[in-house]
């Protein structure tokens, strides 16, 4: 992948950064975050990654757009998103409820946008982007949900980053994600 852009750049948001930059994963990584003090916290470590303002400029530059937000949070993104996202953006998410998260898509997406979710189980129970490690990934596993929408080279696509990240995969629905 050439460029990511990360949406969201706390605890899990940069430790995905640090593990980019770290592996090489991408030539550039664009970072979009909201909070000012998160931004200033992202300064003074001197993370790596590009602090974009323009969203809209972003997209368009990216291979690969990851939200780590809160899932609160989708609904306007997507909405903001909708106008620059093209069919050679891959779009996944790292949060936890698939369920919630298959409405929002499938009511707000524009259409034929395709977003293979994600979750990878790793965390802890610090928050912001100085908690941020880049070895959080290693041998945790990262599930990868599958629907009726997945294209299968997405999903390629998508194994292949998290096990560059250190991940284990796995791969299910939403409705066993959630189960479980």
């Amino acid at each position: 992948m050439k460029n990511i852009l990360i949406i969201g750049c706390g605890l899990l948001g940069s430790s995905i950064l640090r593990r980019i930059h770290k592996k090489k994963i991408a030539n550039q990584i664009f970072i979009y975050e909201k909070s000012s003090a998160n931004v200033s916290k992202i300064k003074r470590l001197k993370l790596p990654g590009i602090i974009i303002k323009n969203l809209d400029q972003a997209i368009k530059k990216s291979d690969l757009i990851i939200l780590s937000t809160p899932m609160s949070e989708y609904k306007n993104l997507i909405l903001k998103m909708n106008k620059s996202l093209s069919s050679k953006n891959i779009i996944t998410d790292i949060g936890s409820s698939k369920i919630e998260t298959s409405k929002i898509i499938k009511n707000f997406l524009k259409k034929g946008i395709i977003w293979t979710q994600g979750h990878p189980i790793a965390g802890s129970e610090v928050s912001g982007p100085e908690n941020g490690k880049q070895d959080i990934f290693e041998n945790k596993w990262c599930v990868l949900i599958k629907d009726k929408n997945t294209k299968k080279k997405h999903l390629t696509l998508l194994s292949n980053f998290w096990k560059k990240m250190g991940s284990k995969i796995v791969i299910m629905t939403a409705e066993k994600h959630d189960k479980i």
